[in-house]
């Protein structure tokens, strides 16, 4: 009986740790290219994830910001009253839907068309007056703060301090590859261009519109050619809190209703309006937009906390390039 060589043994050694080495490699590349590749799905769902909270926020500021704009365009006065405003008519629109059973559109259509109203009759009764007051600016500053003082307290008295919100106007979600959007957000981001496509016309098309330009740009010319600029102020600040009160459905449709959130929602809205340039309904859309995305990159990969001083670092550093903001007109 012979017996083989030991030698024998050890190609099949070899061989196997070879086969060895190999299935671990295969399964190591794998492992990578399989990390790799969900990293890569990872980073494209952020980017879509920002996109798409970014231009909903975007959608929502660009529209608060547009009643701040047209005031200051026309008339040359912040409104501080400006986030409280918005809160009366998201306040105006629950109260029609939940007690008065009013459809949505309808309750929407009545609480702009009552914030209309009250913005013509707090203009010609109280700011018309005050602009006739050599520091008319200041008087006005200072009683419209008074005005959303006034309206908080009076908002706590009538509805109370429980926090309220506007039902979605649709449910459901939108899935399609890496996007996922409810379908509200989809709605709101609809009827965001409609109303700019609205507003756009009334400016443009609209007698009232057109007056209010030729103020804007020349008042002693729009005099001169026969343009009655008390009207057209009261127009513009009435225009105003209708789309403020407008803006503030949707805003409450998206988030929430307290008495004092709206002090919160003016911050927000005099950022945009001073980023994009006083007056500048345009510049006004564009840095909305960016803060917009700004907030949402910083609430992804950081936290909510740390969106309003990124908001302010951007702020600042833009207003020490261009003081009067990113399409502001040049500032003596």
């Amino acid at each position: 009986m012979s017996v083989g060589p030991p030698q024998a043994e050890k190609p099949n050694k070899a061989c196997l740790r070879k086969v060895m080495l190999t299935g671990l490699s295969l399964k190591y590349k794998y492992i990578f290219l399989r990390r790799k590749k969900n990293r890569s799905k990872n980073i494209m769902r952020e980017i879509v994830n920002i996109l798409v909270s970014g231009t909903i926020s975007g959608s929502l500021y660009a529209i608060m910001t547009v009643g701040l704009t047209l005031v200051y365009g026309v008339i040359r006065l912040f409104n501080f009253g400006h986030g409280l405003i918005a809160i009366l008519g998201g306040y105006f629109t629950w109260f029609f839907l939940t007690q008065a059973g009013l459809p949505m559109p309808l309750a929407i259509l009545v609480s702009c068309a009552i914030m209309y109203g009250l913005g013509l009759l707090l203009f010609n009764t109280t700011l018309k007056r005050l602009m006739q007051n050599p520091k008319w600016d200041m008087a006005c500053i200072f009683f419209l703060i008074g005005v959303g003082l006034v309206l908080e307290n009076g908002i706590l008295q009538i509805f109370g301090p429980r926090i309220k919100s506007i039902p979605r106007f649709l449910d459901g979600r939108l899935k399609w590859g890496y996007l996922r959007i409810n379908w509200h957000d989809v709605m709101l981001i609809a009827i965001v261009i409609v109303a700019f496509f609205v507003i756009s016309y009334l400016l443009k098309k609209t007698w009232a519109g057109r007056s209010m330009q030729a103020v804007a740009q020349d008042m002693d010319g729009a005099r001169i050619v026969g343009i009655n600029v008390d009207k057209t102020f009261a127009w513009s600040f009435a225009l105003g809190t209708a789309v403020t009160a407008f803006s503030g459905v949707l805003l409450a449709s998206k988030f929430y209703m307290t008495p004092t959130v709206g002090w919160a929602w003016m911050y927000r809205g005099f950022v945009v309006v001073a980023l994009g340039g006083l007056g500048s309904v345009g510049g006004g859309i564009i840095a909305a937009f960016i803060l917009g995305y700004t907030e949402a990159f910083i609430t992804l990969y950081f936290s909510a906390m740390w969106v309003y001083p990124a908001w302010f670092v951007i702020f600042l550093a833009i207003l020490l390039i261009r003081p009067q903001g990113l399409f502001g007109g040049r500032t003596n």
